[in-house]
């Protein structure tokens, strides 16, 4: 079973404005919205690779609730418990004129006692032969260490954990994980280096046993204390690259989900199928979604290759 869990969702909003100008009046002409988070894509994702998934995270006020009518309307077959909160949900804005412009609210920070029904949850549910995946930004102020019941309870629990996250999060929180996965760029700011090899060695170093790095139409690197690899994307495949992460997480945890080791050829296996699954995302209008033939066709031709000691990137 696949565990998400959310700390800071949104309802995302899409606008159509063609002829948007900063500091005009303009009509939107096309409204969408969807529930956002990096965890609920993640379970969406996980749910259309055919595992089981449970998404789980705080929720509250009106568009806490619009996010909960949405995921059930567009994920009926995930599992969801959802962490009631005095915090409003956080929006996602999108502006869509051609370019794609994306507006982030910050989201509010819970009361602490928000997280410890989150982590007496996850304790009530994970066993050792799960994946719980923690995913996205926290909220507002919030920090790693106030969020610390849900990684506790996750790691007592003997569960496989994956988190994916940026800034001080990933850092502080990497000793709990089995699996890191973050992107170029958040890897680099987060640990100082300018070296993807030595900012992943960092945080192998915490404790870390794989850590992926998606670097967007280039691939993504697999870094571990066995050695590093490197899988490439398909270059022809163009379009919407959010949410090609979240699948690409989807993945690793669908194959940890089956295999459990986090021995060197299954890091490798579950480093062709993330790149796979990313590239199948990107060719989708929203995220969570992903087209499962373009996925084949990309692991088909999949070949990982053995990085060099220290790389440059």
């Amino acid at each position: 079973m696949i565990y998400t869990v959310t700390p800071n969702p949104a309802l995302d909003i899409t606008w159509g404005v063609p002829g948007w100008e900063r500091g005009s009046t303009t009509r939107v002409t096309d409204i969408q919205e969807s529930p956002g988070g990096k965890g609920l894509n993640v379970a969406r994702v996980a749910d259309q690779l055919g595992a089981s998934a449970c998404a789980t995270g705080p929720l509250g006020g009106a568009t806490g609730e619009r996010v909960r009518d949405l995921f059930a309307s567009l994920a009926p077959r995930v599992q969801t418990r959802w962490i009631d909160s005095p915090a409003s949900t956080r929006r996602s804005v999108a502006l869509v004129d051609g370019e794609v412009s994306i507006f982030n609210e910050a989201g509010q920070a819970p009361p602490r006692d928000v997280w410890s029904r989150g982590a007496e949850f996850l304790a009530s549910v994970l066993t050792p032969g799960d994946v719980c995946a923690i995913c996205g930004s926290l909220p507002g102020d919030a920090r790693a260490g106030d969020i610390a019941p849900i990684f506790e309870a996750a790691k007592a629990s003997g569960a496989r954990i994956i988190l994916d996250t940026s800034g001080t999060a990933l850092v502080d929180a990497a000793s709990y994980a089995d699996v890191l996965k973050p992107n170029e760029h958040e890897l680099r700011a987060a640990t100082g280096c300018s070296r993807l090899d030595e900012g992943a060695r960092m945080l192998l170093d915490r404790g870390a046993a794989w850590v992926f790095v998606s670097r967007g139409a280039d691939g993504m690197d697999l870094y571990s204390s066995e050695g590093s690899w490197h899988a490439s994307s398909d270059p022809t495949i163009t379009g919407n690259p959010t949410g090609a992460g979240d699948a690409g997480v989807a993945a690793i945890a669908t194959h940890l989900d089956g295999h459990g080791s986090l021995s060197e050829i299954n890091g490798v296996m579950a480093l062709a199928d993330a790149v796979a699954t990313s590239t199948a995302a990107v060719v989708r209008p929203t995220a969570g979604e992903i087209d499962m033939s373009v996925r084949a066709s990309v692991l088909s031709a999949a070949s990982p290759v053995r990085l060099a000691s220290r790389p440059t990137h």
